[in-house]
């Protein structure tokens, strides 16, 4: 092979490595996907506010919505995740010991309230004291969901809820506070137990309302991760925080 054929192959090579380091160096710049969990019941306020990030910030999210305490459970393990919202202050808290957490803020403010299907009106269910009566069906969220262990406190501080256990009248306790709204919705029980925000976001009408002190206090928070996406996650951080009329729009309101 001849000096100049040489030479002339070794610079096709060498715009090839050039070609291929520009290409690469592309790709690495491309934004990655932010992971963000969120309790089941911020979905239809959460989905505007992602697709407004995505759209004024540039901000590419992948949400994972279910029970806070088992998404929780899937971060404590090391599951991928960015940032986290939970239905319950006390997740994030337990991050926050873990040494999990490179920044949290308390929220949210929520309240628990009854809603009655169309069968549990024309049942005359009114209070929650009516559901201590024969053959009611009622729908109260798994102690595991945040929503179950406060409208658990909630029935206790009423005196109702060893009567409804004793009688067999809480038929059903689903993972999410969604679930119960749907049954509540399709009819499927007479009443159940849910947050004020799901209720608006169902359409269900509020039969009863609880007070804080009979639930406890309900904060939802959010919690960058420690070792994921953190300078984006902040950034989605405040961009749902000033965009919190998604949320109040719904019955929550802004933590004080």
């Amino acid at each position: 092979m001849s000096k100049i054929k040489f030479q002339y192959l070794g610079l096709l090579t060498l715009a090839g490595i050039i070609i291929i380091m520009v290409l690469c160096a592309g790709c690495t710049s491309e934004k990655t996907s932010l992971n963000l969990f969120a309790g089941a019941g911020l979905k239809k306020p959460m989905d505007v506010v992602i697709d407004h990030a995505g759209s004024e910030k540039g901000i590419n999210v992948t949400p994972n919505y279910g029970p806070s305490g088992g998404l929780y459970i899937q971060i404590d393990q090391g599951q991928p995740c960015d940032i986290y919202y939970s239905a319950d202050w006390l997740y994030i808290q337990k991050l926050i010991d873990a040494g999990k957490v490179a920044e949290a803020e308390k929220f949210l403010n929520e309240h628990v309230v009854m809603v009655v299907s169309k069968t549990g009106k024309e049942k005359g269910i009114t209070t929650a004291a009516d559901l201590t009566k024969k053959d009611m069906v009622v729908a109260v969220a798994d102690p595991k969901a945040p929503v179950g262990a406060y409208s658990d406190n909630v029935l206790k501080s009423l005196g109702i809820y060893d009567t409804l256990n004793e009688m067999g009248n809480i038929r059903t306790r689903p993972s999410t506070v969604n679930q119960v709204a749907l049954m509540v919705q399709n009819d499927e029980v007479d009443a159940g137990f849910i947050y004020s925000s799901t209720a608006k976001l169902y359409g269900l009408d509020v039969a009863e309302s609880y007070s804080t002190e009979q639930s406890g206090e309900i904060i939802f928070g959010v919690a960058v991760i420690k070792g994921g996406n953190e300078a984006e996650a902040r950034e989605f951080m405040k961009h749902a925080k000033e965009n919190i009329a998604e949320f109040t729009q719904y019955g929550w309101e802004p933590y004080a």
